[in-house]
């Protein structure tokens, strides 16, 4: 798998990011993807956030995430990006009474669904993506439980 994480404002430290990067591996060797799978997920500013949300939805204000599906026929290894406003994960997550990691968590189950087609625009749409992320949520819960989400043998789904 090729996963990039870019953080150009450094919201996460080193042992952090390696986190990050497995709980992305592990999200997506769960959904069953291809070894060759290819992902990018950017952390950025609410600034930034609100930029890109102005420009690619129209829409003036920041949001949590953002998806660019690149998957295709010819390309279905290519999942494509992913911009998490961090700033808005940490807010989030003090509402909620959760820890950041958490709230990330959430996000990126969230997103890779996107990129996967799942959508939430229509109820039985939006059922069955709810019913996908607790069924990785609740594996990587699980993985937590047993050490295994960051260190441990590989667990792929039953």
């Amino acid at each position: 798998m090729e996963i990039s994480v870019v953080d150009r404002e450094e919201f996460v430290d080193g042992p952090a990011m390696e986190n990050l990067i497995r709980l992305i591996e592990k999200i997506l060797l769960y959904l069953d993807l291809s070894a060759r799978s290819e992902l990018c997920v950017s952390l950025v500013s609410d600034r930034d956030m609100r930029e890109l949300n102005r420009q690619y939805r129209q829409i003036d204000a920041t949001t949590d995430v953002l998806c660019f599906p690149q998957r295709s026929e010819a390309t279905p290894y290519l999942l494509g990006d992913i911009v998490i406003s961090y700033e808005t994960a940490v807010r989030h997550s003090r509402k909620l009474e959760i820890t950041v990691e958490e709230e990330l968590r959430l996000l990126l189950v969230h997103a890779v669904l996107h990129l996967l087609g799942f959508d939430h625009k229509r109820k039985k749409e939006r059922e069955a993506m709810r019913e996908k992320e607790k069924e990785v949520l609740d594996y990587l819960a699980e993985a937590v439980c047993l050490g295994t989400m960051f260190y441990g043998e590989e667990k792929t789904r039953k």
